[in-house]
């Protein structure tokens, strides 16, 4: 992995140096595998590289540099996967490692897909989580998204159980 634009999370140097590279179809293992953290749904390599093979398609690694003087391996830390129609753009998924959890990669993930999206002309971002995941969404809620619509049921649970989902936005 290259980074395209690596930083190191925050200030106090607590937090993991970030790097962030193209997701491609060549680290749909890595995206599986993280998604497999994250989701109880998971999804496999198959199904992130037909994602990613939809027109308007774009996804984003984060990963911590490895250090070859220690022999450390690069550590996958999460990735978004987003797709563009027109001026809108809608995150499909979105899942950070859960040992990486607040240190901020959803926050640089957030950004890094904010300044494409502004480049390519898209004005509006769309999302939906579980009314159950807190952390995700108050890491949406201080990036600027905010309730639009609700999705009763949307999600099924493990035993049979449904989960409504919050529609999100976000106007770039």
């Amino acid at each position: 992995m290259t980074p395209a634009n690596p930083n190191d999370g925050s200030a106090d140097g607590k937090n993991p140096q970030i790097a962030l590279v193209p997701l491609t179809a060549a680290f749909a293992s890595v995206a599986s595998a993280l998604h497999a953290k994250g989701f109880e749904d998971a999804w496999d390599e198959d199904a992130i590289i037909r994602l990613l093979d939809v027109p308007g398609a774009f996804g984003i690694l984060a990963y911590r540099p490895g250090d070859a003087a220690k022999n450390a391996e690069d550590q996958p830390l999460g990735f978004v996967l987003m797709q563009t129609v027109l001026d809108e753009a809608e995150i499909n998924t979105i899942t950070v490692d859960p040992d990486a959890r607040r240190m901020g990669v959803g926050r640089a993930l957030l950004d890094a897909v904010t300044d494409r999206l502004q480049e390519c002309g898209v004005t509006r971002i769309l999302l939906e989580v579980a009314v159950d995941n807190d952390g995700a969404i108050a890491l949406y809620r201080q990036n600027g998204f905010s309730e639009v619509g609700r999705r009763k049921g949307y999600y099924a649970r493990a035993g049979g159980r449904k989960v409504d989902a919050l529609v999100l936005e976000r106007l770039i």
